[in-house]
C-alpha cells in the first residue's frame, strides 16, 4: 500500500510540471488523465467524488461562490430545509454547483439527457405524479413525500400546491408572487359594459285621461253650437251687445269637465333588452392537459 501510494504521487509530481497530470499512467494525455489499475475485476475501479449529506452541503453554502461552478459532490441524503443554493438536492445522487446552486446530474429519464431542476413546470396527459413530476391540484404539501416537501417548502410553497386547475399559466409581473391565482374565468356585462347605443322598441298604453277635469283655452275661449251658454239666452250671440242671428253659438272660456279627448304622449319608455345577466365564458378553444412541477425523485 505504501509502495503504490509512493508509485503514484511520484507519477502527479513527476507530471505536474508538464501541466498534466496521470494516475496510473505516466504519459497522461488531458490536465488529468486515470487509468484503471485493473481491468480483470479484482479491484473497484473509478472517481469516488466526496460524499456529504444535504444538510452538510448546505452547511457550506457561503465557501461556493462562481468560480466553484463545475464541482461535483454526490448527496448522500437529501438537504431537509433546503437553502437557495440546495433546493435541488432532494434526493440521494451526483449534483454540479453551476455556479449560483447545486444542479442534479441527469435527473429523470438519463436516456434523454434532459435535466430537470426542482420547480420546472411542463403539461402532460399523463393522469398523475410520475418520475418526481406532481400534479398542480392544489392539494396539500404535507400529503407529498418528505423529499418531494422539502423542494416544495424550498420554492416557497408550505402549505399548499398551487391549483392549475382550469386556469392558463402566465410570466410573474413585478412583485407578483410565484403560483399565485388571479383573473377569472368567466365575465357579467353590467350596463356601463354596454354600447352607447338607443335601443327602439314598442310601446304601448293609452293617450286617454281618467277622472273629471277641463282644459283652459290661451287666449279667447271655446266657441260652442246649439246651446244658449255663452251668448244672451235666446240662441244668438251677443258678445258686444248687439243682437246677431249665429243660430245658438256660444262661448266658454274653459271646457266642460268630460267629454271625449286626447292626450299626447310624453314620457321615459323602458324597453327590456331580454337578457337575464348570465355570465359570459371568455376562454379560447383549448386542449385539456394536467400540469405538473417537478420537486426531485
Amino acid at each position: 500500500m505504501k509502495t503504490t501510494l509512493t508509485v503514484v504521487l511520484a507519477s502527479v509530481f513527476s507530471n505536474a510540471a508538464f501541466g498534466q497530470i496521470g494516475i496510473n499512467t505516466a504519459v497522461p494525455i488531458a490536465s488529468l488523465d486515470i487509468v484503471a489499475k485493473r481491468s480483470d475485476g479484482s479491484t473497484a475501479e473509478g472517481v469516488l467524488p466526496p460524499r456529504l449529506s444535504g444538510d452538510e452541503i448546505k452547511a457550506a453554502d457561503l465557501q461556493y461562490t462562481e468560480s466553484h461552478a463545475g464541482t461535483i459532490i454526490y448527496a448522500s441524503a437529501a438537504v431537509r430545509v433546503p437553502s437557495s443554493k440546495t433546493v435541488n438536492i432532494t434526493a440521494t445522487g451526483l449534483y454540479y454547483y453551476d455556479g449560483k446552486m447545486w444542479q442534479r446530474m441527469l435527473p429523470g429519464d438519463p436516456r434523454k439527457m434532459h435535466p430537470q431542476s426542482a420547480g420546472d413546470i411542463k403539461n402532460s396527459v399523463q393522469p398523475s405524479d410520475h418520475n418526481g413530476w406532481y400534479l398542480l391540484n392544489g392539494r396539500s404539501v404535507s400529503s407529498l413525500p418528505l423529499p418531494a416537501q422539502n423542494s416544495a417548502a424550498g420554492l416557497g410553497f408550505t402549505t399548499s400546491l398551487p391549483d392549475a386547475a382550469d386556469r392558463v399559466l402566465k410570466t410573474r409581473n413585478g412583485a407578483e408572487l410565484l403560483g399565485s391565482h388571479g383573473g377569472n374565468n368567466t365575465m357579467t356585462i353590467t350596463r356601463s359594459n354596454l354600447p352607447d347605443i338607443n335601443l327602439t322598441g314598442v310601446v304601448s298604453g293609452t293617450a286617454e285621461s281618467a277622472g273629471e277635469h277641463t282644459h283652459g283655452s290661451g287666449e279667447g275661449g271655446f266657441l260652442l253650437g246649439g246651446t244658449d251658454v255663452g251668448n244672451n239666452g235666446s240662441g244668438h250671440y251677443q258678445g258686444n251687445n248687439e243682437s246677431s242671428s249665429w243660430g245658438g253659438v256660444g262661448l266658454m272660456s274653459s271646457t266642460a269637465t268630460s267629454g271625449a279627448h286626447i292626450h299626447a304622449l310624453s314620457g321615459i319608455a323602458t324597453v327590456p333588452t331580454g337578457g337575464i345577466g348570465a355570465s359570459m365564458d371568455n376562454r379560447s378553444a383549448y386542449l385539456v392537459v394536467n400540469t405538473f412541477i417537478y420537486l426531485g425523485e
